[in-house]
């Protein structure tokens, strides 16, 4: 059995996860990850691969992490860009120069975009607008982050009670 075949047996693991992240469902996603890393320690470097490639695309998407790729496939991908860009890491896959734990990274994110395409062809009312706003990058500026735009109000410092006995 090829490596490629080895890993595909994962897929519908894989799918799931890619489900659960699709749908916010955030805590049994993570659930599911620790069987799929026991199923691919045999696997050697390709399944360390594949393993990181579904565990990134949990975090990224728990974070709300908006420079990732998945979380921006998610937000505003387009069924058919998604698709495409499945095969596009499918042919990647495949290159003589990969070596197996990018053939493996590669594989999962073959099959998890394959997933996110199918999900936002068949829920495209998803994301939802609260579940829409990923993490802001921080200030350029190094000022800190803009206050008026975030809704933050600063309220001013009460004064203690003065304690009876305490002068002061």
């Amino acid at each position: 059995m090829s490596m490629y075949d080895a890993l595909h047996k994962l897929s519908p693991e894989a799918s799931q996860i890619v489900r659960f992240v699709y749908f916010r469902s955030l805590a049994r996603a993570e659930q599911d990850l620790g069987p799929v890393k026991t199923k691919l320690s045999p696997m050697g470097e390709a399944g360390r691969g594949f393993f990181d490639a579904l565990r990134g695309i949990y975090i990224a998407s728990k974070e709300r992490d908006g420079s990732s790729l998945f979380v921006k496939l998610y937000l505003n991908g387009e069924p058919k860009e998604i698709a495409q860009l499945s095969e596009k890491f499918k042919q990647e896959a495949y290159r003589a120069t990969v070596d197996d734990y990018e053939r493996g990274f590669l594989i999962a994110w073959e099959i998890a975009a394959k997933a996110l395409s199918e999900l936002k062809e068949s829920y495209p009312d998803y994301p939802k607008e609260d579940q829409a706003k990923p993490k802001a990058a921080p200030a350029a500026s190094g000022s800190g982050p803009d206050l008026e735009e975030s809704g933050y109000e600063v309220m001013p410092r009460k004064k203690p009670k003065a304690s009876p006995g305490r002068t002061g």
